[in-house]
């Protein structure tokens, strides 16, 4: 008790130093933000105002970016500025190309486009994709005009026209990665966790269940989502259809990893399990019907991406109704748990489906990434309970398995486990053994003159002698009350005989201190199983020789008596 006071009084007073050191930091830091000393310089200018934009129709002047305009799916509009007067190598041009074609001017000449592939690759139609354009401006370019004419295809994208940006390349660059750190920081957070959790699954065997693979690969598959929409994946791969599919790949993935985790560990009922794995496959028909209608051009993938969040919500719904189901009916404490985790992610998945459908995308992901760390959190806490109580059951059983096979008066194996070791050397025709099987002379009498006390005492004797005679050699046990044995891997005869000798001098000299007798009776036998097929007649041939030794000490004693009366 006093050791558990001293424990939560020094992690008291170790938060309360790393509070203070964290906020002496802070504070020093604040105290010498003058000077900036970064290795990328800030270097960047990004266009807010002054933008004139036109569809062919009506002109909207002196508008700040980003902004987004009602045009139809494949009309050209365009946004026009003059670049400001800056350092001449504060020459590149940083756009946001939301599957749009873009063909960039200065002074009305093209220094630059971008327009997504039409063709198809294999019979395969590339998916459009939402990517980062930097490109170099060509010299005197301060002061002139630049337009941006833009198109897309895409409903949703069409008449969205992002910041732009003009500076270094390595602080432009610096910037994008500034904007997403946040999501670089879960993303890297949630991958190697799910990594941890998945390799955890595969090699461990102190588990009953997938919960941790499931729950590791739907942490990665989250993980890429977030990189993803982070929009810092061009930085990884320069791959077009990774780029532009992969956000839209992890979400139905992420609905089958989910839902078979909600199976795993928080159902009870067989029917409601089913249910699910319906669901699950419902999310995996999804995604292959969303892969498929992208291959043939049929739908791109931010169209499905729609339905899709049907499926999300709908899940929702069905997993709410389990759960209270399970709650009611099964009286289920683990759903009544989860049902609280659940609640932190519907909340974020709300907002972030009214971000998405209200085309802010921006905010893509932001309220998500809060909803995800906040559950992956409650579900790592959860799963570390879990791991907890399972490695204090496995405890629990093996030191009741270690009690079951030991004999609580020496410390040897008892009678189980030399029935179980037998068994098993038996069973290996290739390896030979000897089996030997002792009885400690005079028990009874020991415990009839001398008490049972005496009589302990000779038999922990007795095995304490044994056990290091034979330990290098061979395993003892303690099958009764007087009688033991021996199970010798060593089959060297001269090893072995000179062991039983080292049993029966360490007896004698025992024997000296002691008032009462020490002697033990040996039988000992090799293992053929061509001779001994059957366990109790080999056990028997051996007991009917150590028999035999202990009528003949017996008949020695009482010579050896007759001749000192004499």
């Amino acid at each position: 008790m006093i050791a558990e006071k001293i424990n939560k009084r020094n992690k008291r007073i170790i938060l309360v130093l790393m509070s203070l050191f964290v906020f002496a930091v802070v504070l020093l830091a604040n105290v010498n933000k003058g000077e900036d000393l970064s290795i990328v310089q800030k270097n960047m200018f990004v266009f807010l105002n002054n933008w004139t934009i036109s569809d062919g129709n009506d002109v909207i002047k002196a508008t700040q970016l980003p902004v987004e305009i009602d045009v139809s799916p494949g009309t050209d509009y365009q946004a026009t500025t003059v670049l400001p007067d800056v350092d001449s190598q504060m020459n590149y041009l940083l756009l946001r190309s939301s599957m749009q074609d873009m063909t960039v001017y200065l002074d009305d000449v093209e220094v630059h486009r971008y327009e997504e592939p039409q063709k198809e690759a294999l019979g395969i139609k590339k998916p459009v994709a939402s990517t980062w354009m930097m490109f170099k401006l060509p010299p005197d370019f301060q002061g002139k005009t630049l337009k941006i004419v833009i198109k897309s295809d895409v409903a949703i994208f069409s008449g969205t026209i992002n910041q732009v940006r003009l500076g270094e390349s390595a602080a432009l660059i610096e910037g994008i990665f500034k904007h997403a750190l946040s999501g670089f920081l879960v993303f890297l957070f949630l991958f190697v966790i799910g990594l941890v959790l998945s390799l955890f699954a595969l090699f461990t065997k102190s588990t009953k269940d997938n919960r941790f693979l499931y729950l590791g690969l739907l942490a990665i598959a989250t993980s890429i989502w977030i990189l993803s929409e982070a929009r810092i994946m061009q930085f990884f791969t320069g791959n077009r259809y990774i780029i532009g599919s992969i956000s839209y790949l992890m979400v139905p993935l992420m609905g089958i990893f989910f839902s078979l985790y909600f199976k795993e560990t928080i159902l009870s009922n067989d029917r409601y399990k089913r249910w699910v794995q319906v669901v699950a496959v419902i999310y995996l028909l999804g995604l292959m019907t969303t892969m498929l209608l992208q291959i043939e051009g049929i739908s791109p993938f931010i169209e499905s991406m729609k339905i899709t969040f049907g499926v999300i919500f709908l899940n929702i719904m069905i997993f709410l109704v389990i759960i209270i189901l399970e709650i009611k009916k099964q009286k289920n404490q683990n759903a009544k748990k989860f049902l609280k985790y659940l609640s932190v992610l519907c909340i974020s998945i709300l907002f972030e489906g009214i971000v998405f459908f209200n085309g802010y995308f921006d905010y893509t992901s932001f309220f998500l990434r809060i909803g995800i760390l906040a559950f992956f959190g409650l579900l790592l806490l959860d799963s570390y309970h879990y791991v907890k109580k399972g490695f204090e059951s496995q405890r629990e059983r093996d030191i009741f398995e270690k009690l079951a096979y030991k004999d609580f008066l020496t410390g040897a194996n008892n009678r189980a486990a030399f029935e179980r070791d037998l068994d098993n050397l038996m069973n290996k025709t290739e390896r030979s053994f000897i089996l030997a099987l002792l009885d400690l002379n005079e028990l009874k009498y020991i415990n009839d003159h001398y008490g049972h006390g005496s009589g302990d005492e000779a038999i922990k004797n007795l095995y304490t002698i044994m056990n290091e005679a034979f330990i290098n050699i061979g395993r003892c046990y303690r099958i009764g009350g007087d009688e033991f044995a021996i199970l010798i891997d060593n089959t060297d005869d001269d090893l072995v005989n000179s062991s039983v000798q080292q049993v029966r001098n360490q007896l004698k000299r025992e024997e000296s201190r002691h008032e009462y007798p020490l002697d033990v009776a040996i039988g000992m036998e090799l293992y053929d199983q061509k001779i001994w097929s059957n366990k109790t007649k080999f056990y028997h041939h051996v007991d009917q020789k150590m028999y035999e030794d202990k009528m003949k000490r017996k008949q020695m004693r009482k010579t050896k008596k007759t001749i000192e009366t004499s």
